[in-house]
């Protein structure tokens, strides 16, 4: 009966050689393969996601504003993100529509309660005819106010007004261009 290698008597120092190199070869790849991360993940993500959202804001039962989104993210912090634009229509006491806002993107920061909408921002004075464009604009719907300090485009029935920064009511009702750079007059007639 044959015995094994390892047990005959002929064994050599090169089988003894080989399997101290197999062996050591084993346990440097066993210590350098990669590690696993046992920690738990912490998901950051969103909370919630709102699809077709209106958010009301009321004082004393009476709307003030309406928003609307085709998307809200709620997330951790219980800030809001609005990655698809909104609409904001404002609202004078009787229900009528002082004003409206579009922006391509929003976000809401519950902290300060304050909106920051931007990418071809758009506010509408529906009474006056004024028509205020920027990229970027902040809304604070407590304080029923909206400012930028970006440059701003501001048409009017009779006027194209350029500046940088400005402060207005919510509902554009008044406004104050805060750097004025130029008024162009705009002469409806004139074309006919």
């Amino acid at each position: 009966m044959k015995q094994p290698f390892f047990v005959n008597k002929y064994f050599n120092l090169k089988a003894t050689r080989f399997l101290y190199l197999a062996t050591i070869l084993y346990i440097v790849a066993c210590d350098s393969a990669p590690q696993k991360d046992e920690s738990p993940q912490i998901y950051t993500g969103p909370l919630s996601k709102l699809t077709d959202a209106t958010i009301l804001y009321s004082d004393s039962a009476i709307i003030k504003a309406n928003v609307k989104a085709e998307e809200i993210l709620d997330l951790q912090n219980e800030d809001r993100e609005v990655p698809k634009g909104m609409f904001i229509t404002f609202y004078e006491k009787d229900g009528t529509v002082s004003a409206t806002l579009r922006a391509d993107y929003a976000y809401y920061t519950k902290k300060e309660d304050r909106w920051k909408a931007t990418g071809n921002v758009i506010v509408n004075n529906i009474a006056n005819k004024e028509v205020l464009k920027t990229e970027e604009l902040y809304w604070e719907p407590a304080k029923e106010d909206v400012y930028t300090e970006k440059f701003v485009k501001i048409e009017t029935p009779g006027e194209l007004m350029t500046g940088t920064g400005l402060k207005a009511k919510q509902d554009f009702s008044e406004w104050t261009l805060e750097k004025p750079e130029g008024i162009i007059d705009v002469n409806e007639d004139e074309g006919e």
